[in-house]
């Protein structure tokens, strides 16, 4: 027997054979994490392992399974090269002794795997967003938080699978994890009924604002409002001043806004807390001038008077004024909307002391909630910075699909600095075009700010071009064979660049398929993931799930009382103004 058989018998006969297996692995993993050197051509995608790397979860099946045969692999070389250090060959014969062994440090390996290193690589609060083949396993890939609060953009057309693909498998995972959470539900009810009872499942509570459903809690912001809050219900109600219109455009628009938080403030003075509300706003401009005479004159706040009796020095102007301010708050008509800001049982520092989740309703078919909802999601932005110790506290994650509805000048300041909150916002959208209602610079901030970067089938194809040259250029191989008679053939090889992706194939997508975009790796492709197909989420769907509401009464629109004749004033009060209307519908209750 030659020196070559008598080797591969002692490997293949089962003494060493797991020795050999082990140095195999480790070699493996050692030529898979070397960087290959770069090529010609621009562009390509990242490795496979090199988003393992970044964005697998090891507390998970399969990557768990990896990280337990390495750690097997690591042992078997280490216990191999000792027992030949002391014994030779004669350490690696007997084939029950080493059988023995193997088990042992198998066991070993997987005691190693729970108690030393499954609490490290454990993490939570990651955003699951797609899965990739690796080593014939399904991978699920995670964002993690750090990396969530540097904000995601999901890009799609309609229909194909943002909100059943990246919203709910991300709200899922959630409930599990220690933060809260602020979602934008546009064809409400149908994030109440897919995701809260994951949140009730483990003992969380679930906040739902929806005028048209019967758990929806009260929120009432006006009657504890600074001026900081009156600025941002003054800009979701009249959005953002139009710096380029007209002297006289820009004129009354100035004056109008001066009237509301005028109202606003008015009305922040009355006693009866049924009273001071936003609807009560509406409703004092629905009674007319008389209404507001009468109600300034019981208001005893001096400067408040004299800031209104300016203004009625032009009673027609202010009559026209009262009619804008009418078509603003034109939802307050309705007494569903009415009573979903009719009382104070929100109380948004929750979201910072406990898990919660905050859903928004904004249904598309129905306009006027969408300016309720964008008042209550403002100021959630307003509150998070307003929290005297940002590092304290949970952090919060925004869902918001299909924001561009909802008209919120100031995200593109609140995206820039979120991060140092510890806030992270998800947005959906169908095109670029869509940003436009933001000025150019504006646009810039939202897209540098957005780490994680996800497009699916569909994109308009001015964009799809732009994304096919962030991709850059791939060589190709270009084979010609010139023939002429009498001559043999010449070959020519040479290397053309051509888009990794053309527009056309980016515009065309599988609809399971996306294109990421992050800041660390090159781009790369993932599976999506489906909330009703996805074992992992499928099953924590559209379980029992109950709305959390302080006070179980139910809400309803408030009432305009009138006052008594003889006024508010009690007979110890300095008295300033005219004397009282005798006309109780003249006056507004205090």
């Amino acid at each position: 027997m030659s020196q070559f058989e008598a080797m591969r018998d002692g490997v293949l006969s089962g003494s060493i054979f797991p020795i050999v297996i082990g140095v195999l692995i480790l070699l493996c993993v050692g030529i898979g994490l070397r960087r290959k050197p770069r090529l010609r051509g621009s562009g390509k995608f990242a490795g496979a392992t090199d988003i393992v790397r970044s964005f697998g979860d090891w507390s998970r099946y399969p990557l768990s399974l990896f990280a337990t045969l390495l750690i097997y692999a690591f042992l078997l070389v280490a216990v191999g090269y000792i027992l030949y250090a002391l014994w030779g060959w004669d350490g690696l014969t007997g084939r029950t002794w080493l059988t023995t062994i193997f088990i042992e440090l198998f066991l070993i390996a997987i005691i190693l795997y729970r108690l030393i290193l499954l609490d490290r690589l454990r993490a939570v609060n990651r955003y699951p967003f797609g899965q990739i083949r690796y080593l014939g396993f399904k991978v699920t890939l995670w964002l993690p938080e750090k990396d969530r609060f540097e904000h995601i953009k999901i890009q799609g057309r309609a229909g194909v699978g943002k909100t059943t693909g990246f919203m709910f498998p991300g709200l899922i995972s959630d409930a599990a994890g220690e933060c809260s959470v602020v979602a934008l539900d546009v064809k409400s009810p149908e994030l109440f009924d897919t995701v809260a009872g994951a949140w009730c499942a483990k003992g969380k509570k679930v906040i739902l604002w929806d005028p048209y459903h019967p758990d929806c809690i009260g929120f009432e912001p006006l009657a504890t409002a600074t001026p900081d809050t009156l600025t941002r219900i003054e800009e979701s109600v009249y959005g953002k001043r139009d710096t380029g219109a007209d002297p006289q455009t820009v004129f009354f628009d100035d004056q109008e806004r001066r009237l509301f938080r005028l109202c606003c403030q008015l009305v922040q003075t009355y006693k009866d807390p049924r009273q001071c509300n936003l609807p009560m706003v509406h409703q004092l401009a629905l009674r007319g001038v008389p209404a507001m005479e009468s109600a300034v004159t019981y208001c005893r706040n001096p400067q408040l008077q004299e800031e209104f009796n300016h203004l009625f020095s032009n009673r027609q102007r202010v009559q026209d004024l009262l009619g804008g301010m009418l078509n603003k708050l034109d939802m307050f008509s309705d007494s569903k909307i009415a009573a979903g800001f009719s009382r104070p049982d929100l109380d948004l520092d929750i979201l910072f002391r406990e898990p919660t989740l905050l859903i928004i309703a904004s249904p598309q078919s129905n306009p006027k909630s969408r300016l309720g909802a964008a008042i209550l999601l403002r100021s959630v932005m307003l509150k998070i910075f307003e929290r005297p110790t940002r590092e304290k506290g949970l952090p919060i994650f925004f869902y918001l699909d299909e924001f561009y509805n909802l008209h919120l000048p100031e995200m593109p300041d609140f995206v820039n600095t979120a991060r140092s909150t510890r806030t992270g916002v998800i947005t959906f959208m169908q095109t670029h075009e869509q940003l436009y209602q933001y000025k150019r610079h504006e646009i810039g901030s939202l897209s540098i700010n957005q780490k994680l970067q996800i497009y699916l089938q569909g994109c308009d194809i001015a964009h799809c071009k732009e994304l096919s040259e962030r991709l850059g250029k791939t060589l190709i191989k270009d084979k010609r064979v010139s023939r002429a008679f009498g001559r043999r053939s010449n070959t020519t090889v040479s290397y053309l660049e051509a888009p990794l992706m053309t527009p056309d194939s980016i515009q065309m997508l599988p609809n399971d398929v996306a294109l990421c975009f992050t800041g660390d790796l090159r781009p790369f492709l993932v599976k999506r993931l489906f909330s009703y197909k996805t074992p992992e989420f499928k099953s924590r769907t559209r379980l029992p799930a109950s709305a959390y509401r302080p006070c179980a009464e139910p809400l309803s629109a408030p009432s305009y009382r009138d006052l008594p004749d003889q006024g508010p004033l009690e007979a110890s009060a300095p008295f300033a103004g005219p004397v009282s209307p005798q006309r109780p519908s003249d006056s507004v209750g205090f």
